[in-house]
């Protein structure tokens, strides 16, 4: 009977064994918890579940955020090295800088970065090579652009609120200097180094200029509501690089779904746990665009919906 009780606690403890060693570990490492990043990780897991991979089945999932501070970004990245996940995932250009930095050898799938290459966080699109690929969210300024002339057609001068330290930021103005010169659009920089500041620079820009366009910036949009606040009072019309921002007071936006960017990022990471290397998948672009419209934030500013926004747009505070 002895015999047999042993034998099973050996057969039970190798199954526990197997079960374990099938366990992938996922890490995530975010710079700030707002609201398009966290759905970012949201698509994330949902896309993992969808590919196979559940947590507290055959997945342990992992997630830090560093509040905006680059030192504790460092941190989180230098950690979850350490820890030796299967796959570590980053949201925002600093934060894959930051795991850039810490290993070449952990496989890393990045997302919310808009300028990868610029940012150095992989050589090329296609087939990037080295340790990470992921996802692209270069926002449609094109597309934005013709946008904020359909709610100010006499859009001449445009504020740009953003961080000058972020890389992506400083590619976004670049991008936007193009497509707004080459529809008579004059910009007007004003600068957020820090959380603190965007008050003090939304207000900087107050009898200057038509409307106002805030980048996928993260440290600008952590104080969105306090610039929002300043733009309907001064009946500035708000717009931003991405179409979440938009219920938290912006006028509008037109831009990527999110969740579906952490979807993507999931099928890569899916690839990588199954034995591809990251540097063989493409750094993937989102195409598929939505149009939002906050109802509240517009009245606010004493506009009106334009008729060819009524129909394709969705609306959020009405």
């Amino acid at each position: 009977m002895k015999f047999r009780l042993k034998a099973m606690a050996c057969v039970l403890a190798l199954v526990a064994q197997g079960a374990m060693a099938q366990q992938k570990t996922v890490a995530i490492a975010n710079m700030i918890d707002i609201p398009q990043l966290l759905e970012v990780k949201a698509g994330l897991v949902q896309g993992l579940k969808a590919a196979g991979y559940e947590e507290g089945k055959n997945l342990k999932l992992e997630y830090q955020t560093a509040q905006g501070n680059m030192g504790t970004a460092a941190q989180i990245v230098r950690k979850y090295v350490g820890d030796r996940p299967d796959v570590i995932v980053t949201i925002t250009t600093p934060m894959a800088q930051a795991a850039m930095s810490a290993t070449k050898e952990v496989p890393i799938v990045f997302t919310v970065v808009t300028d990868p290459v610029g940012a150095k966080v992989v050589s090329r699109f296609d087939k990037p090579g080295a340790n990470a690929t992921g996802v692209s969210d270069l926002a449609p300024i094109n597309l934005q652009v013709r946008l904020m002339q359909q709610f100010v057609p006499n859009l001449k001068r445009l504020g740009v609120l953003f961080n000058p330290g972020l890389d992506g930021s400083r590619y976004q103005l670049e991008v936007m200097k193009k497509v707004a010169g080459s529809a008579g659009i004059t910009l007007v920089e004003s600068p957020v180094p820090n959380s603190n500041d965007a008050i003090a620079s939304m207000r900087s820009l107050v009898g200057k200029v038509d409307s106002v366009w805030i980048p996928n910036d993260v440290t600008v949009y952590a104080a969105l509501e306090a610039i929002a606040k300043v733009a309907q009072e001064k009946k500035i019309p708000l717009f931003t690089g991405e179409t979440r921002s938009v219920e938290r007071g912006a006028i509008a936006s037109i831009g990527f779904d999110y969740t579906a960017v952490g979807q993507t990022a999931a099928k890569q990471v899916a690839q990588i746990l199954s034995g591809t290397k990251p540097g063989e998948i493409d750094v993937a672009i989102p195409n598929a665009f939505r149009t939002v419209v906050n109802q509240r934030a517009v009245q606010a500013t004493g506009l009106q919906v334009p008729a060819s926004v009524q129909a394709k747009a969705e609306f959020v505070n009405k």
